[in-house]
């Protein structure tokens, strides 16, 4: 039974595209179908069905609405099943995003739940399991939300990027020593298969393989609490350097060694440094290697950010090289929203230096700081506090704008 309600005035004519899946067997008994909605109310009926069946419903973006349950509850135990079962490739990714985005929330708020805790593993299980999904679709079925995605999900006044990037990495830690075995066997079998192909190849095939092989690295890489494991993950992400055929393969290597600390600080190193020399002064090479430093996940980023500025390589002058430093930087959510402001009070000096040479450029990297809205007191207090900084000096009829509209 299905009920809809918007503004208009009359029942909208609701296009839902629906498809039932076995809960005993896990196949699809009835295929896709449009359930066409006209009414206030309606209710569908599906004879000859065997057992319970779970739907998989506007498939295919059939309407640009939102799906609720009539009780406002989430049944998670659907979600699970549809996210290692559906056939349908988007709504099996929704459902494992929900999963996911609930255990986060959970985690981050310390009410973590033994069910959705199972439901999330129960789903990562299946999809590992699964020999028939295609790679691509298994691995952003295996791919968390990003952080930016959480933050969407919270309310105005409560974001916190720093909790919410230690729940995300505890639930993502949490999935990869469960399945550890599981993970390192999909890589090492793609890793075979991949190796055992000279030619590199674009094909859909081929870029769903190389795409899986980054995710599972991720996971596998996650995993260094003590200082043989941070050696392990350094070792496995270098050899994932080393048989690189192409940037993609590279850049996920180097973007997984770019954070590593303690054990696998030495091989972080080695590894910027060989992709640097290896870029030979190449503008788009040498912006991804600022960016994947800006974006590190290491306590000390803030720093090794001002380091990199004095960089012979870096110029303010250079809008693409500021955006990969500078802007990157402010997308790396958890130090530069640093309780102490030092990301704030950092950017605000960008700013005031980058507009004499680029209004267009501090215009648009000032938005970073009129979002204050979005988190606590404290945080609010510091980003109002470096805008009123910025419009005490003479600035851009670009900047002045961002400026006085984020003091408002």
């Amino acid at each position: 039974t299905l009920t809809q309600k918007s503004n208009s005035d009359k029942p909208m004519h609701i296009p839902i595209s629906t498809g039932l899946i076995d809960k005993v067997t896990g196949k699809e008994v009835v295929s896709t179908k449009v359930l066409e909605l006209k009414e206030e109310t309606q209710t569908f009926e599906f004879p000859g069905l065997e057992n319970d069946v779970v739907p998989s419903m506007l498939r295919g973006f059939s309407a640009p609405v939102k799906l609720v349950s009539s009780t406002g509850d989430v049944d998670e135990e659907s979600l699970a099943f549809l996210a290692a079962s559906d056939t349908d490739g988007f709504n099996r990714w929704e459902a494992g995003q929900r999963l996911f985005t609930s255990l986060t929330f959970q985690e981050m708020k310390g009410e973590k739940s033994d069910d959705t805790t199972g439901y999330v593993m129960e789903a990562v299980e299946r999809t590992l399991a699964s020999e028939d999904m295609d790679p691509s679709i298994k691995a952003y079925a295996l791919t968390l939300p990003s952080e930016s995605t959480l933050a969407e999900e919270i309310a105005d006044g409560e974001v916190d990027p720093v909790a919410l990037r230690d729940a995300r990495g505890a639930v993502r830690i949490a999935i990869a020593r469960k399945f550890q075995k599981e993970l390192q066997t999909i890589y090492d079998s793609l890793t075979k298969e991949m190796s055992a192909d000279e030619e590199f190849k674009v094909d859909a095939e081929s870029v769903g393989q190389r795409r899986l092989r980054n995710t599972v690295l991720g996971y596998l890489t996650c995993i260094k609490e003590t200082g043989d494991e941070q050696k392990a993950a350094a070792d496995l992400a270098t050899a994932h350097y080393d048989s690189a055929t192409g940037m993609t393969d590279k850049m996920a290597a180097l973007g997984a060694l770019a954070s590593m600390d303690g054990e696998g600080a030495d091989a972080r190193d080695a590894a910027l440094q060989r992709f640097y020399d290896e870029a030979e002064g190449d503008a788009l090479v040498l912006n991804k290697w600022f960016s994947v430093q800006a974006l590190a996940n290491l306590p000390d980023v803030l720093d090794r950010v001002k380091a990199l500025i004095e960089h012979p390589d870096f110029t303010l002058s250079n809008p693409n090289r500021c955006r990969s430093l500078i802007s990157a930087f402010t997308m790396n959510a958890a130090p530069f929203h640093a309780e102490n402001g030092e990301g704030y009070e950092f950017i605000g000096k960008m700013l005031a230096e980058l507009d004499a040479l680029n209004p267009q450029i501090s215009s648009r990297m000032g938005s970073s700081l009129i979002q204050w809205r979005r988190f606590g007191d404290n945080r609010a207090t510091l980003m109002k506090a470096e805008l009123q900084k910025l419009s005490e000096m003479k600035l851009s009829d670009d900047l002045f704008e961002i400026v006085q509209r984020g003091l408002k």
